[in-house]
């Protein structure tokens, strides 16, 4: 244990020295001046010219004038130093000083002179059990610290594969798009609103046109490298958050348009055109183009009690048939009525 004892009086630092020779294995440092001591701790910028660390300081508050005073309040402003523990010795045992002593940090005090002060070994030896308690509540503080990082760190962790695993549940892993699940999922949710708010509902079946001659003469490499390029054209055509593009299976894509009434549904298939022409993708296999092309099936509904999803999105399906019927390469907007008693 390394104790510094700041005081000026040559009697009084032995004094010092010869009861704590008494009380214990302590190694002992001395200084006479209140700027020697503040220059042995490193305070002030000073280097600590004996690269110690102390585990008590004794010090005179009144000496030099008063400035012991001011040399505790400097020590307990360096970090490193906070936590140790300060015993004022002093003559002067008035309340005022006291206070003084104690606002800036001093823990206890013994009264001069100091002959026969035995007291003064066990209020060292509390000092220094109470430093030792404050090292071990730090140092498990630390500890808490470091535990509830590495916490917030695996959930953090967690987090993100939750948000992955939800992701891949809701994504198919070729396209990026919606997959037929999520897209179930919204077209539900988005029926109840219209069927609320009596808005029209439209759902664009794609397909693309001899997609397996492609992979057959192309490889599946390729035909994987398509369907990505296929897909984030038909979503680059959506121009509004609530519109969604899924794969449906295989190389056909559904699109679900909210509020949108006929006219505002083969826009979009129009910009999907283009769009995917825009690609200049070769397609030696195809019978209608050299480029890919795709064919498409529309139907809007106004949505009511009697009318369900499925005969929405078997109307599409019925429009894509026709479209591929009439030469692929095109779209076709399902005339028929749609409902449960539809043909």
């Amino acid at each position: 244990m390394n104790i510094l004892i700041i005081d000026s009086s040559h009697e009084d630092r032995e004094q010092l020295k010869f009861l704590l020779n008494l009380g214990g294995h302590f190694e002992l440092i001395c200084v006479d001046s209140i700027s020697k001591a503040l220059k042995l701790l490193g305070v002030d910028g000073s280097p600590d010219m004996l690269s110690k660390s102390y585990d008590l300081i004794i010090i005179d508050i009144f000496m030099e004038g008063g400035k012991g005073i001011y040399a505790c309040e400097k020590i307990k402003s360096v970090p490193r130093l906070r936590d140790v523990p300060l015993i004022a010795v002093t003559d002067t045992l008035s309340m005022e000083h006291m206070l003084m002593a104690f606002e800036v940090g001093v823990s206890d005090y013994i009264s001069k002179p100091l002959e026969n002060k035995i007291e003064l070994i066990p209020r060292v030896n509390s000092a220094l059990n109470l430093k030792k308690e404050m090292e071990v509540r730090k140092a498990r503080e630390k500890d808490l610290k470091k535990m509830t990082a590495l916490l917030e760190a695996s959930n953090r962790k967690l987090q993100s594969a939750n948000r992955l695993l939800k992701a891949m549940a809701t994504i198919d892993g070729l396209t990026g798009v919606a997959n037929r699940r999520y897209f179930e999922m919204v077209i539900r949710r988005e029926w109840k609103v219209a069927v609320r708010s009596k808005s029209s509902l439209a759902v664009l079946l794609a397909d693309i046109d001899y997609f397996k001659s492609f992979n057959d003469i192309n490889g599946h490499q390729r035909g994987d490298k398509c369907l990505q390029m296929f897909a984030a054209a038909l979503k680059n055509s959506l121009k509004r958050p609530s519109d969604l593009v899924a794969r449906f299976g295989g190389e056909e894509f559904i699109v679900l348009l909210p509020e949108t009434d006929q006219p505002g549904a083969e826009a979009v298939a129009q910009r999907m055109q283009f769009l995917v022409k825009e690609m200049k993708v070769r397609h030696e296999g195809s019978k209608v183009s050299s480029r890919i092309t795709f064919s498409m099936g529309i139907c809007c509904l106004v949505p009511d009690e009697k009318s369900t999803i499925e005969c929405l999105v078997a109307a599409a399906d019925k429009a894509l048939y026709q479209a591929k019927n009439d030469g692929r390469n095109r779209y076709v907007v399902c005339q028929d009525d749609v409902g449960p008693g539809a043909p």
